[in-house]
């Protein structure tokens, strides 16, 4: 097991978990990665009496084999370790995160009263971990991709670090790539706003600023250089935008709230995405739009090809 180069599937036994593992195969398969099958069980003075402490480690161990058996059929014995860990459940996901590079989860579609008492497990992983997390939606089949990621994005100007990563999950699936900026003022001052307004100009000034931060990004993911990218700016309600586009994709990817130090956090634009994508999504932690030397000289030489002066040799 190469600690280095491993993908952490969170095991529960459902169909999302199932989904989870085949996800975490076909990632393992675009680097030679270990798969690491985890399943938390509450510690035992959760319980009160041993008895029932028994019986779940013994559940879980059984969930935890059944979940074995699958990910060796798809990646082999030798790449394929599993633990059961005695935790809550998400405390006990994000510190194994730690020790992982990749986190791949079940969706967690429960209904009602049950999902207000307990919360969304991957809601609050994804919202803490810091790694990337996958969530893959129960119904998902690795057979006849699409070839299209698309990445949405809320911050034009400092999207750089986002867009290279989903321009490297495009050209390691030989994919398109669609950069979506979907945007709404709060409801009241939408509707009395902006179908008075002019947006073409905004409109304009969104798509510049992605296009030069994609022209950052190409320039991090060499291998990428290849990869057609569409940009896509739309006025609509960024859930639902977002998630129309996931009806024909491979993967979508988005970031967690940069503000929030120092990993970011989940927003409830990404929480209403997790719940009804129709294919997995990557949650990035916050991803700093730092800026190459590279970066800075190309910037530079830009601005005085437009005022006209010839750009000084780089030193």
């Amino acid at each position: 097991m190469n600690e280095n180069n491993r993908i952490l599937v969170g095991v529960d036994g459902g169909a999302g978990g199932r989904a989870a593992i085949a996800y975490a195969a076909s990632e393992a398969g675009l680097d030679d990665a270990d798969l690491w099958l985890v399943h938390v069980t509450l510690s035992a003075p959760a319980y009160p009496y041993s008895l029932f402490g028994d019986e779940v480690r013994r559940t879980g161990n059984k969930l935890l084999k059944k979940a074995t058996e699958e990910a060796v059929a798809y990646v082999g014995a030798e790449h394929v370790t599993a633990t059961l860990l005695e935790s809550s459940v998400v405390s006990g996901l994000v510190h194994c995160a730690a020790s992982a590079r990749l986190v791949v989860l079940g969706d967690d579609r429960r209904q009602g009263l049950e999902r207000v008492m307990t919360g969304s497990v991957t809601n609050r992983v994804a919202g803490h971990a810091p790694t990337p997390v996958v969530v893959v939606p129960s119904g998902w089949s690795p057979e006849h991709p699409t070839r299209r990621v698309v990445v949405a994005v809320k911050d034009c100007v400092g999207s750089a670090g986002l867009l290279a990563q989903a321009l490297k999950h495009a050209a390691d699936r030989s994919a398109e790539l669609v950069v979506l900026h979907a945007w709404q003022l709060d409801t009241v001052y939408d509707d009395m706003t902006v179908a008075h307004l002019d947006m073409s100009d905004w409109e304009s000034n969104a798509r510049r600023a992605l296009e030069n931060a994609l022209v950052r990004a190409r320039r991090r993911v060499p291998h990428a250089a290849d990869v057609d990218v569409r940009i896509e700016v739309r006025h609509g309600q960024p859930a639902r935008e977002i998630t129309e586009e996931t009806r024909n994709a491979d993967l979508l990817v988005i970031g967690r709230r940069r503000h929030s130090f120092p990993l970011g956090r989940l927003g409830n634009t990404g929480r209403a995405v997790i719940r009804e994508s129709r294919c997995p999504v990557e949650i990035q932690p916050a991803i700093p739009d730092v800026l190459t030397v590279d970066d800075l000289i190309l910037e530079h030489e830009g601005r005085l090809e437009k005022a006209g002066a010839d750009p000084a040799p780089a030193v």
